[in-house]
């Protein structure tokens, strides 16, 4: 699969979102509306978070990963595919953030709240809804919440059912046009003009891409670990990309790519034919 041109990125792209979305002005009023409660301050904030616990484990890399004044964990991702069984990776980042959380002797009542929360540019449960908020309750008794401190949102760009504020709506609309490439008004809302704002100084930033270039291609060939075939091929057109896209020549190409210095006279042949 080709690397998507820089130009083309919007907020729907996971390296233009953690770009956005890792400044607390921009993530903090987004999640106060979602969540309908008041954040003081954001302590810690991490753009492409890596949870891994061993190193043949299956890792995470997390979109936008921060922590309150209450040390309250939040994990936002940007999902413009529509995976499956998007549940069970809720579960999966849910338990990462767990593990890297509760230090050697607490106790488990020193657990913090988390949040998972996937912003999709499709309908993942097909109801319309803007956005599911999963709820834990006792069967039987759904008066009794069962409250483990863990919560999970899953947000519809491509909303029918309008069942959030506006400034979540707004949001999710602004998400749903830069991935159609509908045209989109920005100026109406304050919080949105600055969002629009950022991914537009990241976007006539050179230096970012070719950092999205060189990222882009890394996490492809993470993809193609354990594979063989079609492996020259691939860094061949990878190769290319960054030369023509970027005007960087073979050496600088190569350079960006961790091409080893024993290889790259081969790779110089290949891209002479």
């Amino acid at each position: 699969m080709p690397v998507k041109k820089f130009q083309d990125l919007t907020l729907a792209d996971d390296f233009i979102f953690g770009e956005v979305m890792r400044q607390p002005d921009n993530i903090k009023p987004f999640l106060e509306a979602l969540l309908g409660k008041e954040i003081a301050r954001v302590v810690v904030i991490d753009k492409q978070k890596d949870l891994k616990d061993e190193y043949d484990a299956h890792g995470i890399r997390l979109d936008v990963y921060l922590e309150d004044e209450n040390h309250t964990k939040y994990d936002v991702e940007v999902q413009n595919t529509l995976h499956r069984k998007l549940e069970m990776r809720a579960r999966y980042y849910q338990s990462g953030i767990d593990r890297h959380t509760l230090e050697a002797g607490e106790d488990y009542e020193q657990m913090s709240n988390s949040y998972v929360i996937f912003l999709c540019t499709q309908d993942y449960f097909k109801a319309g809804l803007a956005v599911y908020e999963r709820e834990s309750h006792i069967k039987d008794a759904p008066n009794i919440p069962y409250d483990d401190g863990s919560h999970v949102f899953i947000l519809n760009a491509g909303f029918t059912v309008g069942n959030a504020n506006p400034e979540v709506l707004g949001f999710l609309r602004y998400i749903r046009a830069g991935y159609t490439g509908e045209a989109f008004d920005v100026t109406k809302s304050k919080y949105l003009m600055q969002i629009d704002q950022a991914v537009h100084d990241i976007k006539h930033n050179s230096g970012r891409e070719l950092e999205y270039m060189t990222l882009a291609m890394k996490m492809r060939d993470e993809r193609w670990a354990g594979r063989t075939e079609g492996q020259t091929q691939k860094l061949l057109e990878d190769l290319k990309a960054l030369m023509m896209n970027l005007g960087l020549s073979a050496e600088k190409a190569m350079d960006a790519l961790n091409v080893p210095s024993e290889d790259r006279e081969k790779y110089k042949g290949l891209l002479d034919k």
